[in-house]
C-alpha cells in the first residue's frame, strides 16, 4: 500500500500535535520538530508501512514532501 499524501500529513500532524502541516513545510524550521520528533515520526512511518529508513538518511529529510517521497520509494522497492 503506497502512502498517500494525506496519510503522511496526518501522521506528522498527530506526532507533532499540530493542526496544519503542508508538504512544503520544513519539519524542523517550520514545524518546530527537534531530532527526537523526527526520529519518532520516522519510526511511526517505518512501523506503519513496514519499511526501513536508515539513521544516516535522517539529515537528508528536511521537508514533509521529502519524507513522503522517501517512504513511497521504500514501499515501491519492497
Amino acid at each position: 500500500m503506497n502512502p498517500t499524501t494525506e496519510e503522511i500529513l496526518a501522521l506528522v500532524r498527530r506526532q507533532l500535535g499540530l493542526r496544519e502541516v503542508h508538504l512544503e513545510d520544513d519539519i524542523a524550521a517550520d514545524l518546530g520538530a527537534v531530532s527526537a520528533d523526527i526520529i519518532n515520526i520516522v519510526a511511526a512511518l517505518e512501523d506503519h508501512y513496514k519499511v526501513v529508513i536508515g539513521e544516516e538518511e535522517l539529515p537528508d529529510i528536511r521537508t514533509v514532501d521529502q519524507l513522503h517521497r522517501m517512504v513511497c520509494e521504500r514501499v515501491e522497492a519492497r
